[in-house]
């Protein structure tokens, strides 16, 4: 790999209170997905969708994404300055999550969830290049800046339990919104960096120069594996929260539960070396993969 070209004189200026602006973007970021990855089901369900609408609705913009971010992140690195994409791609959002206060007709809700899933998906990939350039040119440390949004995703989870627990799921678009509208006004404060020394690992370039060794049999072979046991998950991710309201659990509960799951997560990632860390590659995968059949046979116990 090349090494980086070296920094201009602008470049070496470090934006005041670099770490603070960015915690705030990453703490904002995670809030519209921390309601609309477990309470969003909910709302469709009200509305009267049924569960192979509310599949499609959930799983097309997942299709749509992997071929627009690449596209929408490169855009990023051509920019004078990457913030100025992100604050563009957040007024976006703010817009087209309005659009689920139109008439929820199914032909309606996928459109809206398709174009929201093209300008939302690049917010993470340009939040995160914003601030490990912060990390290669200052020292700044990652992990204090993107434990915000870790943070804010589970204080999502728990209050949109408590307000939909007064509300009703007919409150979820409203929350999206104003989280997006939040997010949007924090990015206005977001470092001004310029352009990136080097292009984003989701660039089109770098995925055309990397195209050959995406045929490599053991990427193949990872990849795959990853996917099966990943994709075990969708079903949880779509429908718990509707078949844990349907057992008779409140929502202030499926708040904790999703909650419980980061504090989980976080959990696995401080321990996971001290743990994991005299296993192969393909020995953790295994494991993972015994762990989601383990959990789908106990899940209904």
């Amino acid at each position: 790999m090349s090494s980086l070209p070296p920094l201009s004189p602008e470049q070496l200026v470090k934006p005041r209170h670099f770490e603070l602006r960015m915690g705030l973007i990453f703490f904002t970021l995670f809030v519209p997905l921390g309601i609309h990855l477990p309470y969003f089901p909910l709302w469709l369900q009200a509305e009267g969708f049924d569960a192979e609408q509310i599949a499609v609705i959930l799983a097309a913009p997942m299709f749509l994404r992997v071929g627009t971010t690449p596209l929408l992140t490169a855009l990023a690195d051509r920019a004078s300055d990457r913030a100025h994409v992100y604050v563009a791609l957040m007024a976006a959002s703010v817009a087209l999550s309005a659009g689920y206060f139109l008439t929820p007709s199914y032909a309606m809700v996928l459109a809206v969830s398709l174009a929201l899933a093209v300008v939302w998906t690049p917010h993470s990939p340009i939040a995160d290049s914003l601030a490990l350039s912060g990390v290669r040119r200052f020292g700044s440390n990652y992990a204090s800046m993107r434990k915000w949004g870790s943070i804010s995703y589970l204080c999502a989870n728990l209050a949109g339990g408590f307000i939909l627990s007064a509300t009703g799921a007919q409150a979820v678009p409203m929350i999206i919104f104003v989280a997006f509208g939040a997010a949007l006004v924090v990015g206005l404060i977001a470092p001004r960096l310029g352009r990136p020394r080097r292009a984003s690992l989701l660039s089109a370039a770098d995925i055309q120069q990397s195209a050959p060794k995406l045929l490599n049999a053991y990427f193949l072979y990872f990849s795959i594996g990853v996917g099966v046991i990943t994709a075990s998950h969708a079903f949880l991710y779509g429908f718990v929260s509707i078949y844990w309201k349907s057992i008779g659990i409140g929502d202030q509960v499926v708040g904790l539960l999703w909650g419980w799951g980061v504090v989980a997560e976080i959990g696995m990632f401080m321990v996971f070396t001290r743990v994991f860390g005299s296993f192969s590659v393909v020995s953790i995968m295994a494991m993972a993969g015994i762990g989601a059949i383990v959990r789908w046979i106990a899940f209904p116990m």
